[in-house]
């Protein structure tokens, strides 16, 4: 069998006769955005005797079958495989994968002492940002760990709980980049152990399998999901022994970073009506967001500033014109789909997903009769009210037809907790907002409470003001008569008007002279300057 060994640089797309002799580096189970979905696929990182790494891929009908041949750090023989390549989000240097299916056999091997464990490429911190939302390859780095968070649950973009965990590292440069650990990571991460170690030690870590996000445009960082994996002070990595004899002998402590929950973070809610809320600003709301974020890593015992999340009670009073009840979310990031040629693709920079589902994005209009906004309420929350997924609804109705089941919520009173909504909101005259929890249904309302504006009517008055009066053109002095010298400079002045004869449309003739160009002019100080030209 040895003899027909393949290396891991042989393997290509097309033969079906590979055998090849590995070591498991990693294994983990993916299960897409919520832990708590059905497995996708397992995956695994093989590397050979040379150290040359590939990504494998076990679909679920075969995991049951081959998992317990499977274990990391364990050195196998495998046969009976395909190889394909690998489209985005690679974990290691190679655009080639295997995929393993229910004949693939493995037999286990003996322990070699010169078998390579461990396999990275180290991405340094200053090139980060150039990663920022790609999702061709995922990113490998090393760094001193200077923070270290508590585990604490919050709330994914769909609504999912989940864990989350933040962990500080710095380089060799002084360059300092956060990454936040999600899920079954933040848990299993030592958190404690590094703490404890790190009061008087150095604690160097090489982190794999993460991504380089930012959060609301603003603050970039790592994260840390399923395909993450992370090597602490190991003695047997050259990488980690080579950065520890460029550190100073004497250690900085390693700080105790405090996060607060959404749970505790629901404290903080601020209570407001429509009217208030109307006069949020997107652009102080999204840099309040930022400075809480680096408060939380700044300072252990920080509190999220009051006003990022507000408390209401409203009444659904309708559904925003023109816009649709769903919308093509990809499978990957859920982002919105668009049609680009013959094909749907996603609007997220660098990400090659093709595929999508129908997911909520329903534009309910709301008032609590101080005022009316709009309130959007995406998958979660969408089943949460309606009891059918996006994709099942629109098995029955167009996008552009709004469905029964979400016009019957007209009437209905809830309260809510929302945050405002800062790209749809920038160039709008109301703020939108998006809807994070549904706080208490007080059910169909026997009378729905109605907005209307207040108008304010000057009455009839001598003493008018100026500002009645800035919307009318200036009007043309008519002279008295005078003695004969004066009546001849009143004509002379005159004359420059002798043709301005005003249309009934009131609207000035381009080939008009200077004079009447110019009235206009003083008209125009009063339109809105978007719309001059």
């Amino acid at each position: 069998m040895q003899a027909n060994i393949s290396p891991v640089s042989d393997l290509r797309p097309g033969r079906i006769d590979y055998t090849i002799h590995v070591r498991i580096s990693r294994m983990w189970e993916f299960r897409g955005p919520n832990e708590e979905n059905d497995l996708r696929h397992l995956d695994l990182i093989l590397i050979d005797q040379k150290g040359d790494p590939i990504y494998a891929e076990i679909p679920p009908d075969a995991v049951l079958d081959l998992k317990s041949f499977l274990e990391e750090g364990k050195i196998i023989i495998m046969s009976k495989i395909t190889v394909e390549r690998k489209p985005g989000y690679r974990a290691v240097e190679n655009h080639y994968m295997i995929k393993l299916n229910t004949r693939t056999c493995i037999f286990p091997f003996a322990e070699t002492i010169n078998f390579p464990k461990y396999t990275f490429s180290l991405t340094p911190f200053e090139i980060l940002p150039r990663y920022i939302r790609r999702t061709d390859r995922f990113l490998d780095v090393i760094g001193k760990i200077t923070g270290v968070s508590n585990a604490v649950k919050v709330y994914n973009t769909s609504g999912d709980p989940m864990m989350r965990r933040v962990i500080r590292l710095q380089d060799l440069m002084g360059n300092v980049i956060e990454l936040s650990l999600s899920g079954k990571r933040a848990t299993e991460f030592p958190a404690e152990a590094v703490l404890d170690v790190g009061q008087k030690h150095h604690v160097i870590a090489i982190f794999v399998g993460t991504l380089m996000k930012l959060y609301r445009d603003e603050h970039r960082f790592l994260s840390g999901t399923s395909a993450c994996r992370w090597y602490v002070n190991e003695n047997d990595i050259p990488a980690i022994k080579t950065f520890q004899k460029n550190l100073p002998n004497e250690a900085t402590a390693v700080e105790n970073i405090y996060l607060q929950s959404d749970d505790e973070m629901q404290q903080n809610f601020e209570q407001a009506n429509l009217l208030q809320l109307q006069k949020v600003d997107p652009f102080i709301h999204k840099l309040l967001n930022f400075r809480v974020h680096n408060a939380l890593q700044q300072h252990s015992q920080s509190r999220s500033l009051v006003g990022l999340r507000y408390q209401c009670t409203v009444t659904i009073v309708g559904i925003a014109e023109k816009q649709t009840w769903c919308y093509r979310a990809c499978k990957v990031c859920n982002s919105s789909h668009i049609l680009i040629g013959n094909t749907y693709q996603c609007t997220r920079e660098g990400c090659p997903c093709t595929q999508f589902l129908w997911k909520y994005k329903i534009p309910f209009i709301a008032t609590d009769g101080t005022y009316s906004l709009e309130f959007i309420f995406f998958e979660k929350k969408g089943v949460e009210l309606i009891g059918k997924t996006a994709e099942t609804l629109h098995k029955q109705y167009d996008p552009n037809q709004i469905p029964p089941q979400i016009s019957e919520l007209i009437g209905q009173k809830f309260s809510l907790v929302v945050i405002v909504s800062t790209k749809r909101s920038i160039n709008r005259k109301d703020p939108s907002f998006e809807v994070l929890m549904i706080k208490e249904r007080f059910g169909k309302q026997p009378i729905i409470p109605v907005f209307r504006p207040e108008i304010t009517i000057a009455p009839d008055s001598e003493s008018t003001t100026i500002s009645h009066e800035k919307d009318l053109p200036a009007l043309i002095a008519i002279p008295s008569k005078k003695s004969n010298a004066q009546t001849s400079t009143s004509t002379n002045h005159l004359a420059s008007f002798e043709d301005m004869d005003i249309e009934p449309s009131g609207i000035w003739d381009e080939s008009q002279s200077s004079t009447k160009r110019n009235l206009k002019e003083t008209d125009n100080d009063n339109q809105d300057p978007d719309e001059t030209k």
